[in-house]
């Protein structure tokens, strides 16, 4: 299909280009000018805003078999339900899908329900009043022979974007990690690439008339996700809880308010009937060992295959963290290639061979944890081949609740990695006690 698509240059919109293009289809962009917008895949450019609905007229060509509006709402209705309208009445009595983007804030606080879905009535806070009257509007074009068709995005991680990039920077600027409102508060969240798969799946065959909750996780605890955003930003430190009030001062009162909103949503209907399967890190796995912590990549070009490389070794040494946190023998000791592995311990033992490496791991490892543990994050990767790799990690002692222990020093890990049937292995390990 030829798919219109609003808010196409965005966050989500980059995403949802990627998979529609990737799905077979061809993507026309509104954009609000005719510049060329270099490394984009799209079929064509069609000049529009939605900040000025008068400036949609025509957008919508007899060629177009589908709209995706992406584009954020303007915060006054009357120029968001023209909008609308300006884009679904050349569609009228076509069949052709419009999806719009709702999205989960309109359900309000859930309270003790669990995973609500998309039947349960709407209760907007402050910063989407007037939304579920837009969705009202655009499922009504069901009527008028559309394919009308409303998505409501959780919150959206991903691509070191969206609201938990917020976290990180101000983790980063304040020296701890932060989260807004009670202990309590729970986000339903969603990787924007599997979210990306949702509005294709959407555009393909939603039946008309129809609400989908892009939720990959229904009820993330805020203060997890707040932990794993600290240390992103290499900040060790016990989330700070930040009243309402405080934090409106900083993002304002209605900002403030969905930040501090707690729910728990459920996307299980769209699983079910559309056949939709995220399956991407969580946001708290994607905060500590994703896209949001940086890594220096040598020997290697830019580009998606270089990236999945480097996700692939981030989850090895994710595996080894979890495996030495947990004291977990087997695991720890999948991650060692079985032909012939060396190991240099941080205490200078000298382990050659697998069956070495196991028999002192099985004897050291019970037990290690008891007072305190270490987290591992990958620093710099250079590929010295396609499949061999030397690896920089730092390690970084930590009590039980993932506070860093000031007075003992970083380790720094030093991994040669192979690549065996498609998976990465360590090959050789060096650990190396940072010293001042």
């Amino acid at each position: 299909m030829k798919v219109l698509l609003t808010g196409a240059t965005g966050y989500i919109g980059s995403a949802v280009t990627d998979h529609l293009v990737a799905a077979g289809h061809q993507v026309l962009a509104l954009t609000r000018g005719t510049d060329p917008q270099h490394g984009r895949a799209w079929h064509g450019q069609l000049v529009g805003d939605t900040a000025d609905p008068v400036s949609l007229a025509g957008a919508v060509t007899p060629e177009i078999e589908a709209v995706i509006h992406l584009a954020p709402p303007s915060g006054d209705a009357d120029i968001d339900t023209a909008v609308v309208e300006a884009l679904v009445t050349p569609l009228r009595g076509t069949g052709r899908p419009f999806v719009y983007t709702s999205g989960v804030w309109v359900l309000g606080a859930t309270g003790e329900a669990q995973e609500v879905a998309e039947e349960a009535p709407t209760h907007p806070i402050g910063i989407v009043g007037y939304r579920p009257r837009i969705e009202e509007r655009v499922l009504a074009e069901v009527t008028e022979g559309v394919r009308a068709v409303v998505v409501r995005p959780g919150i959206v991680y991903g691509r070191g974007g969206g609201i938990p990039a917020i976290l990180v920077d101000r983790a980063r600027r304040q020296g701890v990690p932060e989260y807004y409102g009670e202990e309590g508060v729970r986000w339903p969240t969603v990787h924007v690439d599997d979210l990306a798969e949702l509005f294709v799946a959407a555009v393909e065959r939603a039946e008309a008339g129809t609400i989908w909750h892009g939720v990959g996780d229904s009820a993330v605890p805020v203060r997890d996700l707040a932990r794993a955003a600290g240390r992103a930003a290499g900040v060790l430190a016990a989330p700070q809880a930040v009243p309402v009030e405080q934090a409106a001062e900083v993002f304002g009162p209605l900002f403030a308010e969905a930040l501090a909103l707690d729910q728990s949503v459920s996307g299980a209907a769209a699983r079910g009937a559309l056949g939709w399967q995220p399956g991407r890190p969580g946001v708290v796995a994607e905060l500590a060992f994703g896209s949001y912590r940086p890594v220096e990549v040598f020997g290697a070009p830019e580009g998606p295959e270089t990236d999945a490389e480097v996700a692939s070794i981030r989850s090895l040494v994710a595996d080894v963290e979890q495996a030495q946190q947990n004291e977990l023998v087997d695991r720890f000791l999948s991650v060692f290639r079985p032909e012939d592995p060396v190991w240099t311990t941080g205490h200078g033992k000298r382990l050659s061979g697998f069956e070495e490496i196991a028999t002192f791991t099985r004897k050291v490892l019970p037990g290690a944890t008891a007072e305190s543990t270490a987290v591992y994050d990958v620093e710099r990767v250079l590929f010295l081949r396609p499949d061999v790799a030397a690896v920089n990690v730092r390690q970084q002692p930590v009590r039980h609740d993932g506070t860093r222990i000031a007075d003992r020093p970083e380790g720094r890990p030093f991994y040669i990695l192979v690549k065996d049937d498609g998976t990465w292995r360590i090959g050789a390990a060096q650990n190396t006690v940072a010293v001042d």
